[in-house]
């Protein structure tokens, strides 16, 4: 990657989420010369997959890999690439080391936009903590105090996934 380019973070809850609500946007920015990276805070494993789990022998693994093959083909056809962190699913519960984990992502594209989630969703809690999770991570990523030895990150803008009910999750363009 050229010192030149310029790349964008996605923060996904689920494996499946950035495809249908910035797949359009994804696949813009890849087409202009960003570096496109999703993280996907988890495959969706519980909440996502009922046509998996229908299938006879399913297991959570089985589950999982099936889900990590679909968002990374997804993901190609995008121009992007993705990275899991398996936070869980139903419920999504991000522990310290992910959070940081993600910071050091941060850290590590310097990107020139984040897109996440909506703020609310009473349909989904998973959705506003991965914005949470996006927003605390950015902000950890700038403390001098976070890997002292690195440079600390600027402040990339993040902007929010339009929610598939927009009115009841008080969205706003």
């Amino acid at each position: 990657m050229s010192s030149t380019t310029q790349n964008g973070l996605i923060v996904s809850a689920h494996s499946a989420d950035f495809v249908w609500r910035a797949g359009g946007a994804i696949a813009l920015y890849a087409q202009r010369g960003f570096n496109m990276t999703v993280v996907c805070l988890s495959f969706g494993e519980r909440g996502e997959s009922a046509k998996l789990w229908r299938e006879p022998g399913m297991t959570l693994e089985k589950v999982k890999t099936a889900r990590r093959e679909e968002a990374t083909r997804a993901a190609s056809i995008l121009g992007a690439s993705v990275r899991f962190l398996d936070c869980g699913d139903y419920p999504l519960r991000v522990s310290d080391d992910a959070l940081f984990q993600l910071a050091d992502i941060y850290r590590e594209l310097r990107p020139a936009f984040v897109l996440t989630h909506s703020l609310k969703d009473p349909y989904n809690f998973d959705h506003p903590l991965a914005t949470h999770v996006a927003q605390e991570a950015r902000i950890i990523a700038q403390a001098h105090g976070h890997r002292p030895d690195q440079p600390v990150l600027g402040a990339p803008p993040v902007f929010l996934f339009e929610p598939h009910q927009p009115e009841q999750c008080e969205w706003k363009p």
